[in-house]
């Protein structure tokens, strides 16, 4: 008799789990039980007509004509699937609506991640997260909706960074300020390494984001932080990229010009190898040591190449040549029988036409030509002839002057 009433003639009662029944029989026509999908609760019959539509709307499944039985809460139940079903490419909703900066979308999609207690730190398959499509794509305001709803900032991509280089290496600071304003104390290590063994301040230099630069500086980052790899400090790196506003930023808030890598060099060794002069000159006039040698026993000065490198190394460039003053040199230059005199066409010395106008030499006597009144001042070194007091009448043949008038 309970096999007929299981039947496909069977009445009603029998199907919606009434007091005579055994228990829920299979639904008609092979199809699974729909509250198997959603929902392992308490359960509540209904009997849904064609009239009333499709009770899951969201899956577009056709109305059953046969009585159900799924759970009190299937909407919401399958609302919560819907947001955390990914893709092929392994984004769920939220990624997606991320990139698209969706802002009430991506509010909706966090409420049902609360509500079915998920994870927001869901992984795509390149192992991003909604916060780091966040960052790269330079949304402050979805940051800080995703740290305040529980993103984690310090969950790891493929390259073993978190939300905080990711900001750096993207030169977003507004980012970085919103994941540090928005985390909770204690939540965000500013040391923490990626793979390849970067702080973010390391990749904020790399980049040369001087506002990340700063802001990592205020929030307590370690200035001297030696990358993992190679032992290279910030500073290090900022030479070895020729970032000169970089280097001064660095070392205007403390930090150390010797700092030596992993093999002994610093950043002066950095510098001088290049050939980078005016970092040469910033780090030596910083108080880096020019004598500090690596493990090979190299000084910076033996590793550069460049002769104007050596000689700020060697202190030769920064020293001014001697000069005379002004007034001396004009005094010398007004006053010196060399400078102020000349040979004239008949061998004697005739002041020189480029001197003052106000200061005219004499006019010599007709007949007689004057002698220069520093004539017979010693001199230093003998001259080359003597000068004839005489006339030239011809070229070699010397006249002397006619003596005077009641002479011998």
């Amino acid at each position: 008799m309970a096999a007929v009433a299981a039947g496909p003639g069977a009445p009603p009662e029998s199907l919606c789990g009434g007091p005579g029944a055994p228990g829920v029989p299979g639904p008609l026509h092979g199809l699974a039980r729909p509250e198997a999908l959603y929902y392992q609760g308490p359960f509540l019959p209904l009997y849904p007509t064609p009239s009333m539509g499709s009770p899951f709307p969201l899956l577009s499944l056709p109305t059953p004509l046969y009585p159900i039985i799924c759970s009190m809460e299937h909407p919401l139940s399958t609302d919560i699937a819907m947001a955390t079903r990914a893709d092929e490419d392994g984004d769920t909703p939220l990624h997606i609506a991320v990139v698209q900066g969706n802002l009430p979308v991506i509010n909706r999609l966090v409420n049902l991640f609360q509500h079915g207690a998920r994870e927001l730190d869901t992984y795509n398959n390149l192992r991003q997260t909604p916060l780091h499509l966040a960052v790269i794509t330079t949304l402050p305001s979805v940051v800080r909706l995703l740290v305040m709803a529980g993103a984690s900032p310090m969950a790891l991509d493929r390259h073993g960074q978190t939300a905080v280089h990711l900001a750096c290496e993207h030169r977003s600071p507004t980012c970085l300020r919103a994941l540090l304003d928005s985390a909770a104390p204690g939540t965000v290590d500013l040391e923490a390494r990626n793979y390849d063994g970067l702080t973010a301040l390391h990749v904020a230099v790399n980049t040369e984001c001087h506002e990340a630069v700063l802001l990592l500086l205020e929030r307590g980052a370690d200035i001297d932080a030696m990358d993992i790899k190679s032992g290279r400090s910030p500073l290090i790196h900022a030479v070895e990229n020729n970032s000169l506003s970089v280097v001064q930023l660095l070392l205007q808030h403390g930090a150390n010009v010797n700092a030596q890598m992993y093999s002994g060099s610093s950043a002066l060794h950095s510098a001088s190898g290049r050939g980078l002069l005016p970092l040469v000159r910033t780090l030596v006039r910083s108080g880096a040591d020019s004598g500090l040698k690596n493990c090979h026993n190299d000084t910076p000065l033996m590793v550069a190449r460049s002769r104007r490198v050596i000689d700020i190394l060697r202190g030769k460039a920064t020293r001014l040549a001697p000069s005379l003053p002004s007034e001396s040199f004009s005094e010398r230059s007004t006053t010196s029988p060399e400078s102020g005199s000349r040979l004239s066409s008949n061998g004697l010395l005739s002041t020189s036409p480029s001197s003052s106008p106000s200061q005219s030499p004499p006019k010599d006597p007709s007949g007689f030509p004057m002698v220069p009144p520093n004539f017979f001042l010693p001199s230093s070194s003998p001259p080359a002839f003597l000068p004839f007091s005489g006339v030239l009448r011809a070229p070699g043949r010397p006249v002397l002057p006619s003596p005077a008038p009641g002479g011998s």
